[in-house]
C-alpha cells in the first residue's frame, strides 16, 4: 500500500471538508502520489493526436474524468485490457482544469468539481459565464447580466 493509499484510507470527505491542514496534506500527498489513469485511444491514435485522451464516467449528467490511487482498484472497476496511462498527480491535474474528476469509482470514491481541482492547484476558480443569447455580444466588465 502507498503512503496515498493510507493517507486516503485515514481521511473521510467531512475531514478534507471542515479541516484545512488535513485537506492541505491530503492535496501535497495526492499531487505528489502516482496515479492509474484509463485512456481512450491506443498508442498509434495517442501518437498521431500529440496526446491522451482519459476516460470519463457519467455521474449526475456530467462526465468524470477517471482517476485510480492503484492497479488494484483500477483493475476492480475498469474491464480486463483496459488501457492506462501512470503519472503523478502533479503531472496530469493541470490538465484537468475546469473539469470533474472522481477518484476510486464507487461507494468510498471522492468526487472533484472544477472548483476542488482548481483548489488543488492553487488557482482561483472563476466559473464560464454562460452569456445572454445576444449576437454577437462580448461580455465586459460594464455588463449588466
Amino acid at each position: 500500500m502507498s503512503d496515498f493509499e493510507e493517507i486516503l484510507a485515514q481521511t473521510t470527505p467531512q475531514q478534507l471538508a471542515g479541516d484545512p491542514i488535513a485537506r492541505k496534506a491530503f492535496t501535497i500527498s495526492m499531487l505528489a502520489s502516482e496515479f492509474y489513469l484509463p485512456v481512450e485511444e491506443s498508442e498509434k491514435q495517442q501518437k498521431d493526436k500529440g496526446g491522451i485522451s482519459l476516460q470519463a464516467v457519467v455521474v449526475n449528467n456530467r462526465p468524470h474524468v477517471v482517476l485510480f490511487s492503484s492497479e488494484d482498484r483500477m483493475n476492480a472497476f475498469a474491464p480486463s485490457g483496459t488501457r492506462f496511462a501512470r503519472a503523478t498527480g502533479s503531472s496530469f491535474f493541470p490538465s484537468l482544469m475546469g473539469h470533474h474528476a472522481i477518484l476510486n469509482p464507487g461507494p468510498e470514491g471522492l468526487v472533484f468539481t472544477p472548483q476542488d481541482i482548481a483548489e488543488i492547484l492553487g488557482k482561483d476558480f472563476t466559473p464560464p459565464h454562460q452569456g445572454c443569447g445576444a449576437p454577437g455580444h462580448v461580455h465586459g466588465p460594464d455588463c449588466q447580466h
